[in-house]
Parts: structure tokens; sequence; C-alpha cells
């Protein structure tokens, strides 16, 4: 596990992949710049790992751990995974942690898998019982084809100058880059759409799992 810039971490993102960061939940760490930090899976290339530092600096969070865990097989020792996780968590001491939907992509599953598991009430006092849980949407892939319960039903309210920043930020991500059509290429008009469908200007949707008020 390699650590840089770590402070306090009010809110933090479990991300699958150097950019999953940006697609799920740019907005939000553009929005709550010093409170926020960044826990990533898989071990980025030194490329990745370079746009990594450069879409950080964009959005304006410090806080940010890398695991280092074998890209497309970060869950196949999960109980090393919901350790690694735990020990962040206890680290940081979040208020809010977030994580991905578990769409077609295994790390994806295993870092919603390992994420709730590492959110748990457990019987020792050691561990951090992070007070609410959601989970964040990647528009790279179709979330349709896979079951679940989860309904889109939080909403992060946007600037325009944030969702800017969110696009930015991903286009430091020039390894990951789709050509033509696609959703990871509209992320303010997805923005706007989701904010104008509730009375804001823009938006980002969030599954809420649970909170503690």
């Amino acid at each position: 596990m390699t650590k840089d810039r770590t402070g306090p971490v009010r809110r933090l993102v479990v991300a699958p992949h150097c950019d999953d960061e940006v697609l799920g939940c740019g907005g939000l760490l553009a929005k709550y710049t010093g409170e926020c930090g960044v826990v990533v899976l898989a071990a980025p290339d030194r490329v990745r790992s370079k746009e990594f530092d450069e879409a950080r600096e964009v959005l304006g969070y410090s806080a940010s751990w890398l695991l280092d865990l074998p890209d497309g097989s970060v869950g196949t020792d999960m109980t090393a995974l919901v350790g690694m996780i735990d020990h962040v968590v206890d680290e940081c001491r979040p208020q809010e942690v977030y994580l991905p939907f578990p769409s077609l992509h295994q790390d994806h599953v295993a870092a919603y898998e390992a994420g709730m598991r590492a959110s748990r009430m457990a019987m020792g006092t050691r561990h951090w019982f992070t007070p609410t849980v959601l989970i964040y949407d990647v528009a790279a892939y179709d979330l349709v084809l896979y079951p679940s319960d989860l309904r889109w039903n939080h909403f992060e309210s946007l600037t325009e100058a944030q969702v800017d920043l969110k696009a930015e930020a991903f286009s430091c991500y020039q390894s990951q880059l789709a050509a033509g059509p696609h959703a990871a290429n509209e992320m303010k008009t997805t923005a706007r759409s989701l904010g104008s469908q509730r009375q804001i200007a823009f938006a980002e949707q969030y599954a809420l799992v649970r909170t503690i008020r």
C-alpha cells in the first residue's frame, strides 16, 4: 500500500481503478476539495499513475491511497482486500464512504463488496463504523444489465465550474479516453440533465445505502 498527501478525510471515495474516482465522483471531489480522499485498488502503470496525479491536482484534493493490487483481479483475495480497506477507513475515519456501482467489471464488483464489508458494524470497538454509505455511477459500463435493488436516490448539486473541473480532470486520463459517442465524453450534458430533472443546474447521482443523522 502506498499513501500520499494524507490528511483529515470526511468523504472517502473507493475507486477500483485510477479514473473511476473522476467518472463517478469528480464533481463531489471538486466541490468538497479539502474534505475528500481517494483510495484506488488496482495498481496503475506509470502512465496512468501520472494521469492520476494530474487529475488530482485539477480537482484539488490531497489525501490518497494506492493499494497496488493486480488490475483485473483486485478481489482474488477478498479477505485481504477488505482488510486493506478497513485499514484506510480506520486511519481516516470518514463520515461518508463512496463505493462504485457493482457493474459488469469484476474489479467494480469486488470494490463494492469489499467496501460494503468494510462498512459493516463490527463487534470490536476499534473498527470504524462509517455513518453514511453511498454508491456512485461509473457511466463507462451498462448498469441496466446488472441486477441490483440500488436506486439513484441521492443527488449532489454542482455548479458549472465544478462540472468543468470534473471534465478537465478526466481529460488528464489520455490513456483512457474513448473515441466517438460515449457516456464519458458527455459529462457536462449528463450532469446538466440530472440537475434539470431536480430543478438545479447540474448534479451527480448516487444510491444511498444508509445514513445516520
